[in-house]
């Protein structure tokens, strides 16, 4: 007989379960569904939806708990499939607790996959500011073929392997002036408590305009004061996701009516894109005067997509000095703080930078996902139904946004053992050992994204945090003296100060 491996086994029973359920697009009779409706989940009033269960005193969840704990709350009590309808004639939500659900549905809604955007966002570039986009969404919010179309331009100049290469030596100096400037501060610990963040962003910043524009902005320099470009952009941005979460993730009316959180991220969303702009159009300068007549391996993101299409290299451009920055600044902070707290990790890692460049990027990529595991920047996927699906034997319609919780599922005991501590070598052992990754469903833990929309950062993003960590544990021990550090769940994870480390040579 044929013997298959997990993998086989959950495609093979995937393609089961279609055949018997799904054909020709429509469904069969055999073990008819039970509606959408019946799905378990939160009650919902007119208008507010589920809203009165986040309320003080008759909630039935209250006011201040956290996303983590709500969604221990909706699967302790409705199961691995719950519905939460929307608030203020938002969509509905299905939250997926089984990883086989999400999987089947992400996998056959692949072909097209639909993540919804910013409502904001989309209202500004395609009515608000509709001449300066020039008709374009973005990769944020693009869906259908303007999206594959996009993203086919932009992939060659962002995923390639030899990218790593090519940028490797200019953000590895970039590290080494973020440790000096660190050396020069680590001294002020009231500073470092309220500013480390701050610090990290100039770094992504730094780096990231690097590869994006391929020219430094100067973040680093001890004279970048509040009105320097490059803090205004990274306040616009900081402020950008602060706002949307206030106006599309909390209840408002912005839809409606214009509320001051509307009028501030509009003025928010014009600060970074003028401050972009700058940066770009000096970058092109740069360009004309250097001439284009260099080696394809030697050009800059910017310089290679201008080949390809000027709107479009404008666009990423300005997407990757928006979306880039908090994402490096979050994970590196994680990371820090959990070889802070995990003293004999960090020796560890520390001792194989000091032998061997190989065995160092085997371990730190190891603490890297695991970290990541522990912290994802954002919590949770999502896919928006194009087509009608069955999963556990209920009917799903299209035009429903399915949630995979997949930071909190990759910190349950149901997956890896000892969920909640940082043990990197689950991603080393063999797998005989009862700590091996592979024990967990491949989807459970998902950083980066799924499929064909995972993030097209990722290369250069796991490229930077790993040059700055090198940079940091080879100068110094890091240690954390405090309680743990606080993280809210907004639209993405955000850690809140005060970071409580402190940084000492080891030189």
């Amino acid at each position: 007989m044929y013997s298959l491996n997990k993998s086989g086994q959950r495609v093979f029973a995937l393609q089961i379960h279609k055949r018997y359920h799904y054909a020709n697009g429509k469904f069969s009779t055999f073990n008819k569904p039970k509606p959408f409706e019946s799905i378990p989940g939160l009650g919902a009033l007119p208008l507010i939806g589920p809203l009165h269960h986040f309320l003080p005193i008759i909630g039935t969840i209250g006011p201040k708990t956290n996303m983590f704990d709500v969604l221990g709350i909706l699967e302790g009590k409705f199961g691995p499939l719950v519905k939460v309808d929307g608030v203020f004639a938002r969509g509905t939500m299905l939250f997926l607790f089984e990883p086989d659900h999400f999987e089947q549905v992400y996998r056959a809604e692949e072909a097209n996959p639909l993540r919804p955007g910013f409502q904001v966002l989309d209202y500004y570039r395609t009515q608000l500011r509709k001449s300066r986009y020039g008709g374009l969404h973005g990769l944020i919010n693009a869906q259908g073929p303007e999206w594959r179309e996009f993203r086919t331009k932009v992939n060659p100049a962002l995923l390639l392997p030899k990218l790593v290469k090519l940028y490797a030596p200019g953000i590895d100096e970039i590290a080494q002036d973020f440790v000096q400037r660190l050396s020069q501060i680590t001294h002020d610990d009231a500073y470092i408590k309220d500013n480390f963040e701050l610090e990290l962003t100039k770094f992504s910043l730094e780096a990231t305009a690097l590869v994006a524009l391929g020219s430094r902005l100067g973040c680093l320099k001890d004279s970048l004061d509040s009105d320097h470009p490059a803090r205004r952009l990274m306040k616009s941005t900081r402020d950008i996701f602060e706002l949307t979460y206030k106006l599309e993730i909390r209840p408002s009316p912005w839809r409606y009516i214009a509320t001051p959180a509307y009028k501030m991220v509009i003025e928010a969303y014009d600060t970074q894109w003028e401050i972009s702009m700058m940066y770009i159009n000096h970058a092109r300068k740069k360009l004309e005067q250097r001439g284009y007549d260099i080696p394809e391996e030697e050009k800059s993101v910017l310089e290679k997509l201008i080949a390809i299409d000027e709107k479009v290299a404008v666009m990423m451009a300005s997407e990757m000095l928006l979306a880039g920055i908090d994402t490096v600044s979050f994970v590196t902070t994680s990371l820090l703080f959990n070889l802070a707290m995990n003293q004999k990790v960090q020796d560890k890692l520390r001792e194989e930078i000091r032998t061997s460049e190989s065995n160092y990027k085997r371990y730190f990529r190891a603490c890297l996902k695991e970290a990541l595991r522990l912290r994802h920047v954002v919590p949770a996927n999502l896919r928006r139904t194009h087509r009608d699906h069955i999963v556990g034997g209920y009917y799903i319609p299209k035009g429903i946004d399915v949630i995979a919780p997949n930071e909190y599922l990759s910190r349950s005991e149901k997956f890896y053992p000892q969920p909640e501590e940082f043990i990197p070598e689950r991603w080393l052992v063999e797998k005989s050992d009862p700590l091996y990754y592979g024990n967990a469903h491949p989807l459970v833990t998902l950083p980066f994204g799924f499929g064909v929309r995972s993030c097209i950062g990722r290369r250069i993003a796991e490229l930077e945090i790993e040059l700055l960590i090198k940079r940091l544990i080879e100068e110094f021990k890091v240690t954390w003296n405090g309680p743990p550090i606080k993280i809210v769940n907004k639209l993405t994870n955000t850690f809140v100060k005060p970071y409580n480390f402190t940084f000492t040579s080891v030189k």
